[in-house]
């Protein structure tokens, strides 16, 4: 199996370097620029708990709106499987009858305000507007999808136009919107705060969490357990599945059984930051990984790449990629049935409880809501 580093911007070559080298702290240079970084995430983690105590104290304050927020989020930096989660949980929760929108930030999206992505039938904006996770919603949930920087004005646009729950993706550390019930995705076993790992908060963050799930990314090794911080939480397991393959038909996605990988030989296509996962689910079906295009997290795909990937395609049966990579890649005229996406979905464990958990708190009272929907005031919201 051949890998391809492609050229990549600094600020990617950066944040690669910092996820394969420091934060695994891989040999000499990757423990040395760890000890040489900690000072930095001493200050960072400084800065964290000054602004948590401010939210904590009330001298920071929450906005709660008149609908209930459900939040999917994790303590470290992507690779958790938070979007993936966050649309199972909106599709469980739309079947239940309710009007459900996704409210997220849009990152790798040029949006500055709130934009309705999709109103259940499919994109609205373009992904260099909305993000590449917010194109997949929107190609993959029936229900609402919002994208905005801050995420009180998503939330806020979505409550104007009649849904009755949000689901806030990655929204943890998000504290200017008051959540009813926050999930917090562990997987792995990150050691240290940004800049010298890849962790957002410590682990002392999870006192304010309402339920843990453990995510087995069917690497082979025992997924993380809850630390002691977290003890007394309920405790879910989620088990990331490839489920089907998809190709862009004119921009439409049409899904394929996965069986057409079956011994098959094909080039990786990864814009992910964690993608042993993905590869370890290729090698499930008994695919024959020729070669690697690994590229940054978020990248976006230009017509040198797709030159790169054109000509490679010519030695494979398929390039495979993942749903994020494809709503960037699907804009380049590959052969028919040359570019595949592997979908995976979360297998959650039990799950009933843990929708009649977020279920209980979609049906509590709504009370000590201040103001009007745009107010910049509420209740403060601490555990």
């Amino acid at each position: 199996m051949y890998r391809t580093q492609p050229n990549k911007p600094v600020k990617e070559a950066v944040a690669c370097w910092l996820r394969q080298v420091v934060w695994k702290r891989k040999g000499i240079a990757g423990r040395f620029a760890a000890a040489w970084l900690r000072p930095l995430s001493a200050v960072y983690g400084s800065g964290v708990t000054l602004r948590n105590w401010l939210y904590d104290s009330g001298l920071l304050r929450s906005t709660r709106l008149h609908i209930p927020v459900i939040s999917v989020g994790n303590l470290s930096v992507g690779g958790t499987g938070k979007t993936p989660v966050a649309l199972w949980l909106a599709r469980k929760l739309e079947a239940r009858g309710h009007r459900v929108a996704v409210v997220l930030r849009g990152y790798g999206g040029n949006a500055r305000s709130a934009v309705m992505v999709s109103r259940g039938r499919g994109p609205e904006v373009d992904v260099h507007h909305a993000g590449d996770e917010a194109i997949v919603l929107a190609k993959s949930f029936s229900g609402g999808v919002i994208v905005s920087p801050e995420r009180v004005r998503g939330a806020e646009l979505a409550y104007t136009l009649g849904y009755n729950v949000i689901v806030l993706d990655d929204g943890f550390q998000h504290r200017a919107l008051a959540r009813d019930f926050d999930l917090v995705l562990l997987s792995g076993a990150p050691c240290g705060l940004l800049p010298a790992g890849p962790l957002r908060e410590s682990y002392r963050a999870l006192t304010r969490a309402d339920a843990l799930a453990v995510v087995d990314k069917g690497l082979g090794s025992r997924p993380l357990g809850p630390p002691r911080s977290a003890a007394g939480k309920p405790l879910f397991y989620v088990r990331l599945e490839p489920r089907a393959l998809v190709e862009s038909n004119g921009g439409r996605w049409v899904l394929r059984p996965l069986q057409e990988l079956s011994g098959r030989r094909v080039a990786a296509v990864t814009g992910i930051a964690e993608p042993e996962a993905f590869y370890a689910a290729l090698q499930q079906w008994e695919v024959q990984i020729g070669e690697i295009f690994e590229f940054g997290d978020h990248h976006a795909y230009s017509p040198a790449d797709w030159h790169v990937l054109s000509r490679s395609a010519q030695q494979f049966d398929h390039l495979v990629t993942t749903e994020k990579d494809l709503v960037k890649l699907e804009q380049f005229p590959f052969a028919r049935g040359k570019l595949l996406a592997l979908r995976v979905e979360p297998v959650v464990e039990p799950e009933e409880e843990l929708l009649a958990m977020v279920e209980e708190r979609i049906q509590a009272p709504r009370s000590n809501v201040r103001g009007v929907v745009g107010s910049t005031g509420g209740e403060s919201y601490g555990h």
